[in-house]
Order: C-alpha cells, then sequence, then structure tokens
C-alpha cells in the first residue's frame, strides 16, 4: 500500500478528531460538577491498556479519593 498525499490527509484527520473525543471524554469524566468521582468510567481501550502495560498504568482516571473519618 502506498501512502498517498490524500490517504496521509485522511489519517491524520482521523488522528485528530479521535484525538479530540479522547481528549473531551476525559475533560468530561475528570470535572466532579458533570459526574461525581464514584461514577467515573474508563474507554474500553485504556482500561484494556491498563491491564496489559503496567507501565501505563498512570494514564487515564485517578481512583477517587475515599474520605477518611475524622475520629
Amino acid at each position: 500500500m502506498k501512502l498517498t498525499g490524500r490517504s496521509a490527509k485522511e489519517i491524520g484527520a482521523f488522528v485528530v478528531f479521535f484525538g479530540a473525543i479522547h481528549y473531551a471524554y476525559y475533560a468530561i469524566q475528570n470535572n466532579p460538577a458533570l459526574v461525581p468521582p464514584r461514577e467515573r468510567t474508563e474507554l474500553f481501550y485504556v482500561r484494556w491498556l491498563k491491564q496489559n502495560v503496567p507501565a501505563l498504568s498512570g494514564i487515564g482516571l485517578k481512583d477517587p479519593e475515599i474520605p477518611r473519618d475524622k475520629h
């Protein structure tokens, strides 16, 4: 398969679109006014990456902090 100018532009457009969707999803998920911390969910491919590649476990959503009792 030869990479033509048109196919390079199409791939570039797809990458930009996919990146924008990914950014928007995580911007919404990380906003506590929109999604409560305990109801946040990972995208399926991020969850798969975190499970299968230990070096990538820091990407995506962070675990919600559990409030401690003040006793």
